[in-house]
């Protein structure tokens, strides 16, 4: 590993970590935390360790076999050049993900940009936190509520319960986000734990008159759906096809519930795909076809990561708590009980 890189030279070099700190002019304790596999340097403490060290950066930080750099969702094309990404370690493997969307005021704050040679960590990013993959709206607000730093920082991609699972098991998150409705969730993979977050009502949301599933069936009207592997994709089919209609969906695929509600609301198609909280943030109206359970599914290699208790910890939190139950839609109950 390129910590284990780093003192190697440096002990080969006789220095103390106080020693190569001075020299290379990053803090005490980031090259601890750099030597112990814990923190990603920046590009400038990368250069500073290098130049101290006598030798290239590349051969100190060049990722190579299991430290390979590798996006969190298979299938994730090359980003733009420039592109802005988050970036963390999971295990001994540095994943990235894209940045999904800006944030009200247009900015990002990305850990990374995407170049020729993969990730390129900004001043001032560690490549800290905790990995989670799923489709809950809300795990952004978690995000936003927990540290902004260190292990304890929570790594948020949005991807369906199918693709987040598939992540988990190739062990690129320390955590997915799982939901469907009882006694009908994935089977559970050996090796993993599991949490209750929730329980909310997928169904379809619209703007005016609540279109027929016969004609959204028929291909008649647009409606934003979701990809195949996602949870709530399914139930839309299972939906349909107890409604008697055909199964000739017609509309884009939305990245998420919240994209789903946003397109059914810009009035880009009828109705969307989605639960009844996004559908109450976006204005809508909703029609409830089958209420879910939403599972924290962790590797049990990380259930003592920082970031598992901080997540946990900020969810059922009286602010996250009370921002739920004021957006309607979630039953809180069971939150951040272990599931046997």
């Amino acid at each position: 590993m390129a910590g284990e890189r780093v003192r190697e030279r440096r002990r080969a070099s006789g220095w103390s970590q106080g020693e190569l700190a001075a020299a290379s002019g990053v803090s005490r304790q980031s090259v601890a935390a750099i030597e112990a596999g814990k923190q990603v340097p920046s590009v400038t403490a990368a250069l500073g360790l290098a130049a101290a060290l006598g030798c290239a950066v590349e051969e100190l930080f060049a990722p190579s076999g299991a430290e390979a750099s590798c996006p969190v969702l298979a299938g994730t094309e090359a980003p733009l050049m420039g592109a802005p990404l988050v970036v963390a370690r999971v295990g001994s493997t540095q994943v990235w993900a894209p940045l999904a969307e800006p944030d009200a005021s247009g900015f990002c704050l990305a850990d990374a940009v995407w170049t020729p040679e993969g990730p390129q960590l900004l001043d001032g990013a560690s490549g800290d936190g905790f990995v989670v993959a799923g489709c809950e709206p809300a795990l952004g607000m978690a995000a936003a509520a927990a540290p902004g730093r260190g292990a304890g920082r929570l790594v948020v991609v949005h991807a369906s319960s199918g693709r987040s699972l598939a992540a988990l098991a190739g062990g690129r998150v320390h955590a997915a986000v799982v939901h469907g409705p009882a006694g009908g969730l994935p089977p559970v993979p050996e090796g993993v734990a599991r949490w209750e977050l929730a329980r909310w009502p997928v169904g379809l949301a619209y703007g005016g008159a609540m279109p027929v599933l016969g004609e959204v069936g028929s291909g008649r009207v647009q409606v934003a759906h979701r990809d195949p592997q996602a949870a709530s994709e399914q139930a839309f089919h299972r939906a349909l096809a107890a409604a008697g209609a055909q199964d000739r969906v017609v509309g884009p695929v939305a990245s998420g519930h919240l994209a789903s509600a946003r397109m059914t609301a810009a009035g880009q198609v009828a109705a969307g795909v989605t639960t009844a909280a996004a559908a109450s943030a976006a204005g809508l109206d909703f029609t409830a076809w089958e209420e879910h359970v939403v599972q924290l599914w962790v590797d049990r290699r990380f259930v003592e990561h920082p970031g598992m208790s901080t997540l946990l910890q900020v969810w059922c939190s009286p602010r996250v708590s009370s921002q739920l139950r004021r957006l309607g839609g979630y039953a809180l109950a069971g939150a951040g009980q272990e599931v046997k």
